[in-house]
C-alpha cells in the first residue's frame, strides 16, 4: 500500500466508524423507546386484566342475583297457582250450590 492510499483508507475507516457510532446511537434510542413502550403496554395489560376481573365478578354477581330473583318468581308463581286452584275449587262449589238453589227454586215455582 502506498502512502497516497493510506489517507484515503484512514478516511474510509473513520467514516465507517462514525457511521457505526451513529447507527449504534440510533439503535440505542430505538431500544430505549421500545423498552418504554413495552413497559407502557405491560402496565396497560395489567390494568385491563384487573378491569376484566372486576367486570367478571360484577357479571357473576348480577347473574347470581338474577337467578335468585327468577327463583323467587317461580316460587311465587307456584304459590299463586295453588291459590288459583283453591279459588277455582271454591268457585265450582259455589256454582254447584247455585245450581241446586236454582233447581230448588224452579221446582218450587212449578208447584204453584
Amino acid at each position: 500500500m502506498t502512502n497516497a492510499e493510506q489517507p484515503n483508507r484512514l478516511a474510509l475507516i473513520e467514516a465507517l466508524l462514525l457511521q457505526t457510532v451513529q447507527q449504534q446511537q440510533a439503535n440505542t434510542a430505538a431500544i430505549t423507546q421500545l423498552t418504554q413502550q413495552q413497559q407502557n403496554n405491560t402496565a396497560t395489560i395489567s390494568q385491563l386484566a384487573q378491569q376484566q376481573a372486576e367486570l367478571k365478578q360484577e357479571l357473576q354477581d348480577s347473574i347470581s342475583h338474577l337467578v335468585s330473583v327468577i327463583g323467587n318468581f317461580v316460587e311465587e308463581a307456584h304459590q299463586d297457582r295453588a291459590i288459583i286452584r283453591e279459588l277455582q275449587s271454591e268457585v265450582r262449589g259455589i256454582q254447584t250450590e247455585n245450581q241446586r238453589i236454582l233447581q230448588y227454586l224452579f221446582g218450587r215455582q212449578g208447584e204453584r
